[in-house]
């Protein structure tokens, strides 16, 4: 095997090749024959990946200790998110269907539901763990997906990685809300669900800083990758977008519609029609996103979080001028 350089084009797509077409192809094709899901566990590859994208080495310690040594005393920590090789589910007799099936297996039908349900799982067990949830250096978000989501098998890949810094309002109030409000009226206390390409993920600043296409073929094109110099900050869509979105308030929108265009007048408008507006504003007034980000961050996490502001750790506060 030869000798690859972490922080290279070369060793990222010799990695791809190694630990996921080959390993994925070997998964599959023992999944024909002992009908067990053909997908494999990709939480260590995303971190292998990682490394090779950034240049910094992992800890050793797989599910424990850090998952990315930054310097001395700074680390990082990796989420992957796999989306593809998700079972699916006939529409017409329910029956259970392999993302390796055309077809269903029980009815024949070719009505298939191809399940696009994965997502990024933040876990804050208890309260140590929500004091050092923004200590990370920085978090890396590793998503694999279809490029055409609800495809039928043998389509293109994409793989991507983003970089977020947890001290960002976006990412710091949310995670807070998730702990004191989402996770403490849950029985499950299940773990937070982070979105891939959704508002609160968009809230965080994202900078996309790896993106490849894996062919069919196999074929691996690397597009973004820093040494190339074209990572990107991921901006928020269209806001019209978002309308679905239940943790934007119509009154969130109508504050930052306030705060950036005092006289406009928003009394009657729905919270659709309050967004198109902010769309408009936000071109018409150049707003940068970043400093959208923030608006979106306070208006909507503020009026959930403050109230339980005595219970924020003193490691989260002292970022934060709007939590003293």
């Amino acid at each position: 095997m030869p000798d690859y350089m972490l922080g290279t084009v070369e060793a990222s797509e010799a990695l791809i090749k190694d630990l996921y077409i080959d390993l994925r192809a070997k998964v599959n094709r023992w999944s024909k024959i002992t009908c067990q899901t053909p997908q494999a566990r990709m939480g260590y590859v995303g971190q292998h990946l990682v490394s090779v994208v950034t240049g910094y080495p992992g800890g050793k310690s797989g599910a424990r200790g850090y998952d990315l040594i930054m310097g001395e005393s700074f680390y990082g920590e990796i989420k992957t998110c796999y989306k593809v090789d998700q079972l699916g589910a006939c529409n017409r007799c329910g029956a259970v269907v392999s993302s390796l099936e055309t077809a269903c297996a029980a009815c024949g039908s070719t009505d298939i539901n191809r399940k696009d349900d994965s997502k990024w799982l933040i876990s804050l067990r208890n309260d140590d763990e929500f004091e050092k949830v923004i200590e990370p250096t920085r978090y890396y978000f590793v998503l694999f997906e279809l490029e055409e989501p609800k495809s039928p098998v043998n389509h293109n890949i994409v793989a991507s990685i983003w970089e977020v810094n947890p001290k960002e309002k976006g990412f710091a109030f949310c995670m807070v809300d998730y702990y004191l409000n989402i996770r403490a009226t849950s029985k499950s206390h299940a773990p937070f669900n982070m979105w891939p390409h959704e508002f609160k993920f968009a809230l965080t600043k994202p900078t996309l800083i790896y993106r490849s296409i894996i062919d069919s073929d196999d074929t691996i094109h690397t597009i973004v990758f820093p040494s190339l110099g074209n990572c990107v900050k991921d901006p928020l869509k269209n806001l019209a977008d978002y309308a679905r979105a239940t943790t934007i308030t119509e009154t969130a929108v109508k504050n930052i519609i306030r705060r950036f265009s005092p006289g406009e007048d928003v009394g009657r408008l729905s919270k659709p029609d309050c967004l198109n507006a902010l769309e408009r504003i936000r071109h018409e007034k150049r707003i940068d996103n970043d400093v959208l980000c923030d608006a979106f961050a306070d208006e909507v996490y503020l009026p959930l979080i403050l109230p339980h502001k005595n219970r924020i750790p003193e490691s989260i506060k002292r970022h934060f001028s709007e939590l003293d």
